[in-house]
């Protein structure tokens, strides 16, 4: 049974959301395992639970099921299958349990759900819980279960019931005995006597029976009804006979007619026609005219409540079709007034049908009635128009009622005989047929849309674009049902002609959070290459919406319930572009001239490039990135430049009138980063070559077709410039002016142009983006180096460009005249300019990080300080910004040359801000195997530490090399001689940490240069050292050159010393300060104990005796240790923050601890994370919080 939408209740709605959750989150289960005792307690609390279901459990239920796990108890498992109506999974829990167990949980459903009459229970629900009964039913539970059922079914919808218990499940219903008795007893004590009767066995059955309860129970019943039929039918009679006797009268006046014709309709409503019919057809034959004055009171009187609530309408369409169906077995319905009766009675009805199915179309609007809405499907089938009474309408209303009468099994849901109702019409009117195939193909899309209800979405507040999962059972499922529907059309030639709605239908029965499958396409539309170009573009654009919007949303695939990773997502999406460009190549396969497609294909390879590049669902290397970025938009060139040619071969074949630019547009849009639906990637740069190919595509059109089309671009372009309710973005402006300036600067319109384009070169003419080698141009293969970015500028447009903005994230505050805010700007498009932007510093970076990546490994960019001050330069009035240091190392000894790097300049002009890029020049370079000269670098200082801590214990020593230096540090064996080191003690490692590390950028000193710093770590072997018999002299390496300033430092106990030389005295016995003192090999003498005796004894003497001197030092405190940093930087804050927390002398509380704990990883997540930089302000400002509370 396919999940159709909108359902008739919010329960219902609620159960389909369930069950199509349930269908998702849970798996087949394993073998269970036998129960424990805490199993079977936890199963036991469940008879302390509130077996209910109303909304809110049933959509709590659901948004926990996608995180439902064999950890979770198995009481709380079993609730979130009761609410989602996961009845197997119920049952099998049921069946795992003792019998006693199994019965009391499950007669607590029964008793809790019958405690409120209005549950999120459907129909299918209510049956599938009777099957999960553990064992057979008891007497009692088939009693609830018939209760339950009335709760749950409207009076009118026993319909359904009936259908359901018709076909059997597994305790009711079918042809069974046993169960039909159980059917029996069930519907009797739901309320559902007729449909009770159907179940009753006959007489002689009856009288079988071996059970005496059970008998007396149907017997009793069978009494009570014929008892109330009898006196019913004497009633009726009496009031029939009487109202009869009444028209027959001459002297009756109308008050008195109107009365007994309402009453007849009355006793028609309530009993059938083989009924009546004695007595109307002596009536007819009796009293003709009074007959006559009946008919017409009955009509008039439907007509007049045509707008009444749908009870009374439903009442009367029940009355005349008992009356349509007396007069058409009794008179002849061709001859006046009869035929006019009977078509109007019909034409009531169609009228009816026409009014529900566009409620339906209209997603459930009010369409009929002022305090009601349409009647429902079952109601309008039963008292449809059937047999001589069809067979007695015109042509003209027996066309219409056909028609009707399929859009009334479309109400009702019943594809498979609207299908056949809409065959045997096309029969006779094969256009009709057809407008009937495109409303069923509507009915369809909406029957199987899984967005929820209007009213239930603002009930519970939920987003607009709710929808329920659909799975890939329910998506197969509909996808076939699609097809078939669609085949049985072709076949019947009554295909839909408007193939939108066909598309729509398709993507409505699809998953929300899937790329539509070719074969699936296939089995709905037909091949591929056979497609019209209508369908073709239908399916196609619909694709390329879902691949940039929806199917690569995270939150969709988690609204879908696919558990699909972010890199499962990306694979899919990629997929996804792959497979479009597919069936595009494949459908112009025979069609090579089509220009729409091929620009189709080329506005989509751009796309693809972009989502590769910007994604962050999966890792990849970004070479990768931008290799795959550039062959896409290399793809995406070569199918406009293919899709121009056949335009331009085409367009002698076109009228002046049919003339299009949409062709040329979208290339041009393409090559500015503007996409096909509206996503701008901002990185873009201007590609001269590929705006020159459009202007030559144009210029080669033949005659008088050239300048048109040049002209009308020109107008477009223009239009959109000067666009001030969705003026382009400012980083895309000046690009967009140049590019249309390439492409039309013959045409008059861009004269105009070509005075703003002069603007912003002159604004260019006083900057020059330049790079420089730090030092030398000649560098090692296998050698780090820096590449220096600077602006060169007049004095003037240095105070003008405000060159620090593109030093900070931190966006200009965006003011008005009198300082007001200024207005926000609408923007149709949705900006994409670099991978985790978040301000103008990161573009510059990313900038420098696409140019530099695919000849240099890029080791770090180090930017100047925001405050940075210009330069004097060589040219007069010009000055130099610096902005940039970047440390590189060149991919191999091809790289030549350092690539132009581009900086977006951003100005203000009449329209508003706009963007101009700029680039600087090449800059010669040669990388050279072998040894080369060491860079730059001076005021190098040498931090050396000999850590003798643990030499005594088990002879490990350790040198800590630090060193730092304006410039690039040197490497260690360039910067210091290890040679005397190692004839002492063996070096076992060289650890060289992060390598080399630029600190900061230098641009106040003589030189612009970066401040480097470098960290080894040496182990040496000190085991011949401890294994010796005399004191040994450990040397501290020395520097290579005597411009190296060296400090030494060792440890004395715990503390670090500064020594006056460059060298350690380690001694087996008497050792330097912080060497520790290292027992002798030989065994001691006694004389050499009692001597140590002596000397402690008389040492003890001494300070027992020894006058009393000054006071002991005080103890150490906190903020004796604690300090704020010189430098303030994250690393520095950090650290001591860290070591506060660890100190004991801080002595914090729990609370003061977790308050730490979270400025740590504040600060951790701004400094060294992907959130923006703290300033130095707030750096301050967290270390000074907690330096207060150092005592």
């Amino acid at each position: 049974m396919h999940l159709r939408f909108p359902l008739r209740t919010a329960g219902a709605a609620l159960g389909a959301l369930a069950w199509a959750a349930a269908l998702v989150a849970q798996q087949p289960a394993a073998a269970p395992a036998p129960l424990d005792a805490k199993t079977l307690r936890q199963y036991e609390n469940l008879l302390n639970h509130k077996f209910s279901r109303d909304l809110n459990e049933v959509f709590g239920a659901l948004e926990k099921a996608a995180h439902d796990d064999s950890r979770t108890p198995v009481d709380v498992r079993f609730l979130q299958a009761f609410r989602l109506g996961d009845w197997p999974r119920v049952r099998a829990e049921l069946g795992l349990l003792p019998p006693d167990l199994a019965r009391r949980i499950y007669d607590k459903m029964l008793n809790d759900l019958l405690e409120r009459r209005l549950i999120a229970l459907r129909l299918d629900d209510a049956l599938a819980l009777v099957d999960a009964v553990p064992g057979e039913l008891t007497d009692d539970e088939v009693r609830k279960i018939g209760q339950l059922l009335s709760n749950v079914l409207a009076p009118g919808d026993a319909f359904w019931l009936s259908e359901r218990l018709s076909k059997g499940t597994a305790q009711l219903g079918g042809t069974d005995p046993a169960k039909r008795l159980r059917t029996a007893r069930m519907l009797i004590a739901g309320g559902f006597k007729e449909l009770a009767k159907t179940y009753l066995p006959d007489a002689a059955q009856l009288a079988k029976l071996q059970d005496e309860n059970v008998k007396a129970e149907f017997q009793a019943f069978l009494a009570a009804e014929e008892a109330t039929d009898a006196q019913q039918r004497d009633q009726v009679q009496r009031i029939w006979d009487e109202n009869i006797r009444l028209l027959s009268q001459d002297r009756v006046n109308d008050w008195e007619r109107t009365k007994a014709g309402a009453a007849l309709a009355r006793i028609m409503m309530q009993v059938p026609p083989s009924t009546l019919g004695p007595s109307f057809r002596s009536f007819l034959k009796d009293h003709p005219d009074s007959a006559i004055s009946m008919v017409g009171g009955l009509v008039r009187k439907v007509q007049n409540e045509s707008r009444a609530d749908p009870a009374v309408r439903a009442d009367n369409l029940r009355a005349q079709a008992t009356l349509a169906n007396l007069l058409v077995e009794q008179v002849d319905v061709t001859r006046r007034p009869w035929d006019q009766y009977v078509q109007i009675m019909a034409e009531t009805w169609i009228a009816e049908a026409e009014a529900a199915f566009a409620q339906r179309n209209n997603g459930g609007a009010r369409q009929r009635g002022a305090k009601g809405s349409t009647l429902s499907g079952e109601d309008l089938l039963t008292f449809a128009p059937a047999g001589k009474w069809v067979e007695a309408l015109g042509p003209e209303v027996r066309g219409r009622f056909d028609a009707a009468l399929s859009h009334a099994i479309l109400v009702n849901a019943d594809f498979d005989a609207a299908s056949e109702r809409i065959l045997e019409l096309s029969k006779r009117h094969p256009q009709a047929a057809i407008a009937l195939a495109e409303d069923f193909i509507s009915a369809w899309a909406q029957a199987h849309n899984p967005q929820l209800p209007e009213e239930l979405r603002k009930k519970y507040g939920l987003p607009e674009e709710t929808r329920i999962p659909v799975t890939p059972v329910m998506m197969e499922r509909n996808i076939d049902s699609l097809a078939r529907m669609m085949g049985i059309f072709r076949q019947a030639g009554i295909a839909p002609r408007d193939f939108n709605r066909v598309v729509t239908a398709f993507d409505l029965a699809y998953s929300n959070a899937e790329a539509y499958r070719e074969s699936h396409l296939e089995k709905v539309f037909g091949p591929i290459p056979q497609l019209s170009e209508q369908v073709f573009f239908l399916i196609a654009q619909r694709m390329q919406a879902n691949l940039s919007d929806r199917w690569r949303k995270p939150e969709t695939q988690r609204a879908g319930l696919t558990r699909r990773t972010d890199a499962q997502t990306y694979e899919m999406v990629s997929a996804g572009y792959a497979q479009t460009l597919r069936m595009v190549d494949q459908w112009l396969a025979g069609r090579t001239d089509s220009a729409r497609a091929l620009a189709f294909a080329g506005g989509l390879l751009c796309e693809w490039g972009d989502y590769e590049f910007f994604q962050e669902l999966a890792p990849m290397d970004t070479q990768k990135r931008l290799l795959a970025y550039k062959e896409r938009n290399l793809q995406s060139q070569e199918y406009f430049q293919r899709a121009v040619d056949a335009y331009g071969r085409d367009v002698l074949r076109k009228n002046p009138a049919d003339y299009s630019i949409d062709i040329h547009l979208a290339w041009f849009n393409t090559l500015l980063g503007i996409g096909p639906n509206g996503n701008l990637n901002l990185g873009k740069t201007m590609n001269r070559a590929a705006l020159g190919r459009i202007r030559t595509s144009l210029q080669a059109l033949p005659g008088k077709a050239a300048a048109t089309h040049l002209s009308m671009l020109a107008k477009v372009l223009n239009a959109r410039l000067a666009d001030e309710r969705e003026p382009l973005h400012e980083d895309l402006k000046y690009r967009y002016l140049a590019s249309a300036l390439v492409v039309t600067k013959d045409d008059l319109i861009t004269l105009g142009l070509q005075k703003k384009v002069a603007y912003c070169d002159e604004l260019l003419s006083e900057i020059r983006v330049q790079t420089r080698v730090d030092g030398p141009n000649t560098v090692g293969v296998d050698q780090e180096f820096g590449i220096l970015v600077s602006v060169l500028h007049t004095e003037a447009m240095g105070r003008v460009a405000r060159f620090s903005q593109y030093l900070s994230n931190e966006s200009p505050a965006a003011v008005g005249p009198g300082g007001q805010p200024k207005a926000k700007q609408r923007r149709s498009l949705t900006p994409r300019k670099g991978k985790d932007s978040a301000g103008a510093r990161d573009d510059f970076e990313i900038a420098l990080t696409e140019a530099l990546a695919p000849f240099f490994d890029v080791r770090s960019i180090t930017f100047s300080a925001p405050d940075v001050k210009p330069r004097p330069s060589a040219r007069p009035g010009w000055e130099e910004t610096t902005l940039a240091y970047i440390l590189v190392k060149a991919k191999d000894a091809s790289v030549d040359k350092v690539p132009p790097v581009s900086l977006d300049l951003k100005f203000i002009d009449l329209s508003g801000p706009v963007t101009i890029p700029t680039s600087s020049a090449e800059t010669l370079l040669k990388v050279q195997p072998g040894l080369v000269a060491p860079r730059p670098a001076q005021k190098v200082e040498v931090l050396q530490t000999l850590d003798t801590r643990q030499f005594a214990i088990n002879g490990a020593l350790t040198l800590e090399i630090k060193a730092t230096a304006q410039g690039l540090v040197p490497e260690l064996d360039l910067l210091l001689d290890l040679e005397p080191l190692r004839k002492i003690a063996e070096v076992r490692q060289v650890t060289p940490h992060e390598g080399l590390l630029i600190r900061e950028l230098s641009t106040w000193g003589d030189q612009v240069g970066p401040r480097s710093e470098r960290l080894w770590t040496i182990t040496l072997d000190g085991d011949p050292i401890r294994a010796r018999n005399q004191a040994t002299e450990v040397p501290f390496p020395a520097a290579r050159s005597k411009d190296v300033a060296v400090v030494w430092q060792t440890y004395e106990d715990q503390d670090l010393k500064v020594l006056p030389k460059s060298s350690v005295l380690l001694d087996r016995v008497k050792t330097a300060p912080g060497a520790g003192l290292v027992a002798a090999a030989e065994e001691t003498p006694l004389w050499a104990y009692a001597l140590g005796g002596i000397v402690l004894l008389a040492g003890g003497l001494f300070l027992a005796l020894r006058p009393k001197g000054p006071p002991a030092p005080k103890p150490l405190r906190a903020r004796d240790v604690f300090k704020l940093p010189a430098s303030l930087d994250g690393f520095a804050v950090v650290a001591l923050l860290r070591r506060m927390g660890a100190s004991p002398l801080m002595a914090l509380t729990a609370p003061q601890k977790q308050e730490l704990a979270a400025d740590l990883e504040r600060l951790q997540s701004a400094c060294f994370g992907a959130a923006a930089a703290m300033t130095e302000a707030d750096l301050k400002a967290v270390a000074e919080k907690w330096l207060r509370l150092a005592r």
